[in-house]
C-alpha cells in the first residue's frame, strides 16, 4: 500500500549513512554515496506528485539484512499543507507561495491587539506517511472541516499536521488532542504530501484559514525543511516551548477536554462531518504469559487477586513479559497525552527453584531498566509496554526447573483484535 515502508531485496550492503533519497521531476531517487561517488541504486516513477517535485528532503531510506528500507514518515513537527491561507495586509496567502520577507499579520493575545511581522524564514518538505504507527504518529494530516471550531472558523477546510498547535483561551493545544474523528479527523486519503512552514522573528500566533495558530518554532527539525527563498538564512540556536513560545504550550486534561467535547457536539451540525468510527470492544483481561529465550510460550499455572504464578524450564535465563497493551490516548480520547504503550504495572518478582530458593527480581525497578519497561519514576511498580525483558541471570540452574511469581500493581483496559470482538459479540447474544 501506498504510504507503507517499502522494502526492496538488495545484494549489496550499505554503512548507515551510504544511502540518501532525492527527487527528481515526478521520480524518487535513491542513491548510494561512496568514496564521495554518488549513484541512483533505484528509481521510482512517477512517485512524486508535481507539487512535490524538488521538495526536499525526501522520504528517509536505511538499510537492513539484506533489505533497502524506506518510506517511513519523517520529522514533519507543526506545519501547514499546501493551500493554507495565511492572512497578511495584501489578502490572504497560500502557504506555499509565502517567502522570507513577506509581512503577515500577528496577533498579540495578551494586549488583543494586532500587527504586522516579517516572515524570517519559509520552510518546506515532503513526507510520507507510514500507516504501521498510530494514526497520530503516521503523518496523516488533520482535516478540520469549515465551521468545526465555530461558525466561519475555519473559513474553509484547513490541513495541518498532528503536532501543529492551534490557540484557545491563552494557550496552544496540539490538533491531534481535539481529533473527534466527525469534524476533525486524520485523512487517510492522504499519503503522501509536501508540507510548509513560515518562521517570525518571534513565534508568534497566527491566522491561517481563519483560524488563530502558530507559527514556526525551530525546536529542533529545521533540518528537515527544504528553505523557501533564493536567499539563505543563518540561524540561531534551538528554542524551546517553555522559553521562547508565544502561549504556553497545553496538554492538560482539564483544559483539552472541555474544548474537545465542544467541537465534538457542535460536529454534527458542520458540513461534511464523518460518521466515527465504532469504539472498540474493551477488555481488562490483560492475557499475560511469558516467552522464553527460545521462544516458548508459557502461560500461568495459578492466578488469583493480581497474582501469576509461571512454572520456567530448566535453564531459563530471561523471559518476555507479554500482554495486551493499549494506549491512553485511543482508550480514553484524544484529549488525554498520553500516547504510550501500556501492558501492566508490575510490582513484586519473586523467583523460587526446585530446591525453595526465593530470590527476588528487581531488574524493572532499576533506574537503568530492560528493554520494554517504562521509565515512570515509580519505586514500587514499572509498567511494562506489552513486551519486556526480565533477566534471570544465572538464577535458574540448568537442571532445575523453577516458579517465577508475578504481582501485578494494575492493569488497564485493551481494545480486543477483530477476531475476539466479534466472538465477544457472538457470546454475548
Amino acid at each position: 500500500m501506498h504510504g507503507d515502508q517499502i522494502k526492496i531485496a538488495s545484494s549489496t550492503s550499505y554503512s548507515d549513512d551510504a544511502l540518501s533519497t532525492a527527487i527528481s521531476g515526478n521520480d524518487l531517487l535513491i542513491q548510494s554515496t561512496v568514496d564521495g561517488k554518488t549513484t541512483t541504486v533505484v528509481t521510482i516513477k512517477g512517485y512524486a506528485t508535481s507539487s512535490a517535485a524538488n521538495v526536499d528532503p525526501a522520504p528517509t531510506v536505511t538499510y537492513s539484512d539484506g533489505y533497502i528500507l524506506f518510506g517511513e514518515q519523517s520529522d514533519t513537527g507543526a506545519c501547514f499543507l499546501a493551500g493554507s491561507m495565511v492572512r497578511t495586509p495584501q489578502g490572504s496567502v497560500a502557504v506555499e507561495d509565502i517567502q522570507a520577507g513577506t509581512h503577515i499579520f500577528v496577533y498579540d493575545w495578551k494586549n488583543k491587539t494586532e500587527t504586522t511581522q516579517p516572515v524570517s524564514w519559509a520552510g518546506q518538505a515532503f513526507t510520507v506517511v507510514n500507516s504501521s504507527l498510530p494514526d497520530d504518529e503516521a503523518g496523516y494530516p488533520v482535516r478540520i472541516l469549515k465551521d468545526a471550531l465555530a461558525d466561519g472558523v475555519p473559513y474553509k477546510d484547513m490541513l495541518v499536521t498532528a503536532e501543529h498547535c492551534l490557540f484557545f483561551n491563552g494557550q496552544f493545544v496540539p490538533a491531534r488532542m481535539l481529533v473527534n474523528g466527525a469534524s476533525i479527523f486524520y485523512d487517510k486519503s492522504i499519503t503522501s504530501y509536501p508540507y510548509y512552514h513560515v518562521e517570525t522573528a518571534e513565534h508568534a500566533v497566527i491566522s491561517v484559514d481563519g483560524v488563530l495558530t502558530e507559527s514556526y518554532l525551530d525546536t529542533g527539525n529545521r533540518r528537515n525543511f527544504r528553505q523557501n527563498s533564493k536567499v539563505v538564512q543563518l540561524h540561531g540556536k534551538t528554542r524551546t516551548w517553555e522559553e521562547d513560545a508565544a502561549a504556553p504550550l497545553c496538554v492538560d486534561v482539564a483544559f483539552v477536554k472541555p474544548l474537545f467535547d465542544n467541537l465534538k457536539n457542535r460536529a454534527s451540525h458542520v458540513a461534511g462531518s464523518q460518521t466515527p468510527a465504532a469504539p472498540s470492544t474493551l477488555t481488562t483481561d490483560p492475557n499475560l504469559h511469558l516467552v522464553t529465550q527460545t521462544g516458548a510460550v508459557i502461560r500461568p499455572v495459578r492466578c488469583a487477586n493480581q497474582h501469576y504464578s509461571f512454572m520456567l524450564p530448566p535453564g531459563t535465563l530471561s523471559v518476555q513479559i507479554v500482554s495486551r497493551a493499549s494506549r491512553p490516548a485511543d482508550v480514553i480520547g484524544s484529549f488525554v497525552d498520553d500516547r504510550r504503550q501500556l501492558g501492566v504495572a508490575v510490582a513484586d518478582i519473586q523467583l523460587v527453584t526446585a530446591r525453595k530458593r526465593a530470590t527476588l527480581i528487581t531488574a524493572h525497578l532499576q533506574p537503568n531498566k530492560p528493554a520494554g519497561w517504562h521509565n515512570m519514576g515509580w519505586a514500587e511498580c514499572a509498567w511494562t509496554n506489552g513486551n519486556a525483558t526480565l533477566p534471570l541471570g544465572a538464577q535458574t540452574k540448568h537442571n532445575e526447573i523453577a516458579m517465577l511469581s508475578i504481582t501485578l500493581q494494575a492493569t488497564g483496559s485493551y481494545p480486543l483484535a477483530p477476531e475476539a470482538q466479534e466472538n465477544a459479540q457472538i457470546r454475548s447474544a
